[in-house]
């Protein structure tokens, strides 16, 4: 019976985060889509998004917001959003600061590691989505970890940063389906 149970708890706690091993590097983005990573997109995960309407300048693209993204504007949070292009057949993840971060674009996030103390920085400077997704990806690679603390320094605040589980799924939930989409997992 005991090895029952471990088994059942070993399975689930597995399959509640299956991409939690999964490092994706962030120096080869990929942006184009395949028929089959689209359909699913489509017929299963589109509708935990809301779609928000692109400028007129790109009538096209089709803009993808996670629905439980956190929209609190006392502390920082960068939401992400999935730019797609059926045009192209590409899908780009681009982040949207809210209000807080006063217009700053260039940002450094510091992540520490509670029980060693070890500790690094992931900087982003205004760019393209090449630029988006790597500071995104070293990102969603810290937040697999266990025991990653997060703060994000601009212009001459530092603050905490991915604080809230609810923060945290967003920001991971929208990066797997943005690298199911590529085909990255």
């Amino acid at each position: 019976m005991k090895k029952l149970i471990l088994l059942l708890s070993t399975l689930l706690t597995i399959a509640c985060q299956p991409y939690k091993d999964v490092i994706i590097d962030p120096l080869r983005p990929k942006f184009v889509t395949y028929d089959q990573t689209r359909m699913y997109f489509q017929n299963i995960r589109a509708s935990y998004y809301d779609i928000i309407k692109a400028e007129k300048q790109h009538p096209d693209v089709t803009i993808y917001k996670y629905d439980k993204s956190v929209s609190d504007t006392t502390k920082a949070i960068i939401q992400l959003h999935l730019l797609y292009n059926p045009t192209q057949d590409n899908v780009f993840v681009m982040l949207s600061p809210n209000p807080y971060f006063e217009g700053y674009m260039h940002y450094t996030v510091k992540w520490t590691n509670t029980e060693t103390g070890l500790w690094d920085e992931i900087r982003y400077k205004q760019g393209g989505m090449q630029e988006q997704f790597r500071f995104a990806t070293e990102i969603y690679n810290m937040l697999n970890q266990d025991d990653i603390a997060f703060e994000i320094r601009f212009g001459d605040k530092t603050v905490p940063f991915l604080t809230t589980m609810d923060e945290r799924n967003a920001f991971r939930i929208t990066m797997i389906d943005f690298y199911r989409l590529v085909g990255l997992l």
